[in-house]
């Protein structure tokens, strides 16, 4: 009993054929490397108002339990098989809103058909890195945009030339001040919107004030949050 136990749980194979603890390894270490790069990609290159943390760490779970399925699937056409079965028959009453919550799911159908396709090496080298990776996005917060950015909308009744004014007055508080959107209507108000990154936050009530009490500018609102957001 004991010698069948120590041959399952030995490392020296991981239960498919020419697959061995340090390819195995190495091919999960790259998923994760290539995972992570393509996330700071994607927090680089992304614009706009919609932002989830979660999906930038899915991008990294999703490319690591792939390489996992992988491993386990190996040549094997009855896996492969019983892999797709598997994710054909699935079915949640509730809908999966985070596709961090996805990773989870996924991940536990790979682990459960590599036990049960007795790649108990494979099964238990997987949890481990995920468990890693999981614990290593939670700790060091990745994906998240912690810049205090402001988003702040008001009324203005003026020319092009005025607003180009007041963007200039913004740049005194904000590194960075980007143009959402504009909208015109009758009788030249116009309605503005800026996505704002605020040098210090703890000027934000005095830019708020000294902007209210600008001629021609009128319903003033303004939001500051951490770290965007999915909305």
């Amino acid at each position: 009993m004991s010698e069948t136990f120590s041959q399952l749980f030995s490392f020296r194979s991981l239960g498919v054929p020419g697959l061995t603890l340090e390819k195995a390894l190495l091919s999960m270490i790259f998923a994760f490397i290539i995972g992570q790069f393509t996330g700071w990609i994607y927090i680089y290159t992304h614009s706009g108002l919609s932002y989830s943390r979660s999906f930038v760490q899915s991008i990294i779970l999703l490319t690591t339990i792939v390489a996992l399925a992988m491993l386990v699937i190996g040549n094997n056409v009855i896996v492969a098989f019983g892999l797709i079965g598997a994710l054909a028959v699935i079915r949640f009453r509730n809908i999966l809103k985070d596709t961090r919550d996805t990773s989870f799911i996924f991940f536990a159908l790979i682990a459960g058909i590599a036990c049960g396709t007795y790649r108990y090496k494979l099964a238990i080298l997987g949890t481990v890195i995920f468990t890693v990776i999981l614990l290593y996005l939670h700790l060091t917060s990745f994906g998240g945009r912690r810049l205090m950015d402001g988003f702040l909308q008001f009324h203005i009744k003026s020319s092009n030339g005025d607003l180009l004014s007041i963007q200039t007055f913004l740049g005194k508080y904000c590194r960075n001040v980007k143009l959402m959107s504009q909208r015109i209507y009758q009788e030249g108000i116009q309605e503005v919107a800026y996505n704002l990154s605020i040098k210090d936050p703890a000027l934000a009530a005095e830019m708020i004030a000294a902007l209210q009490e600008t001629q021609g500018v009128s319903d003033v609102n303004f939001i500051i949050h951490e770290e965007h957001v999915e909305v």
